[in-house]
């Protein structure tokens, strides 16, 4: 009876994650504040955040770890306007929080998708985590001659 057992749990005992990056992307409101649920006083009730949040777990191998690891976080917006944040991790284990508040009244600055990146210190991509709508920015050079670019691409 234990060897039935012992053969139901065997490929869950051996399997291995390779995850390294753990990504949360919340919207931060009213709900967002800990006195909203349970009904304490607090000042920012009156004017409580609006935006979003990301939230970066990692918990890299010793080995990976040790050759010293450079976080990319490209953030691309509605208005497909990017930010690029940059840290180095100084831990094997360890979480960022970022935080895009959206106080105006313009909301373009509400996050489309996002883009992390690990590099090692020879600059190896390491490991990369992409949303699911990630894609490249194509970006348009405005000086360009249009017209010059369809004859060329006529040509092929």
């Amino acid at each position: 009876m234990k060897i039935k057992y012992l053969l139901l749990f065997l490929p869950f005992l051996t399997s291995c994650y390779k995850n390294n990056l753990y990504v949360q992307h919340e919207k931060m409101d009213r709900n967002y504040l800990a006195s909203t649920h349970v009904g304490t006083p607090d000042y920012r009730q009156q004017h409580p955040p609006d935006g979003q949040t990301l939230s970066i777990a990692w918990d890299f191998p010793l080995s990976v770890y040790r050759e010293n690891l450079n976080m990319i976080l490209t953030v691309r917006f509605w208005d497909n306007k990017q930010d690029i944040f940059s840290n180095k991790i100084t831990r094997k284990r360890g979480y960022l929080r970022y935080k895009f508040q959206d106080d105006t009244d313009d909301k373009s600055k509400k996050i489309l998708t996002y883009k992390i990146d690990i590099f090692n210190e020879d600059g190896t991509l390491v490991d990369e985590w992409k949303h699911q709508f990630w894609k490249e920015l194509i970006e348009i050079n405005e000086d360009e001659d249009i017209n010059s670019r369809i004859e060329e691409a006529k040509a092929f």
